[in-house]
């Protein structure tokens, strides 16, 4: 089943861009997913099982790293912004 996620990370320290482009950068490397970031979020688009396999084990790594939130929205399908 194709899934669509749409993540924010809020590291609650004061390096947090390093941070946010560090997780980005890693999220970038998820095998067979579209990926569209804007200022705001993440939005990743791929099959749900193999996403959130790969995604949780990176938002683990971020968590135990430190003080730091997710904010996610999860839908079934594609679900993309059209301008």
């Amino acid at each position: 089943m194709t899934s669509t996620i749409e993540i924010s990370l809020y590291p609650l320290r004061d390096d947090y861009p390093s941070h946010v482009i560090r997780f980005l950068g890693k999220i970038n490397t998820l095998p067979d997913v579209e990926i569209n970031t804007n200022g705001m979020s993440t939005i990743i688009i791929g099959d749900y099982t193999s996403l959130w396999k790969n995604l949780g084990a990176l938002m683990e790594e971020e968590l135990t790293s430190g003080s730091s939130l997710f904010v996610m929205k999860v839908a079934p399908g594609r679900r993309e912004y059209v301008e």
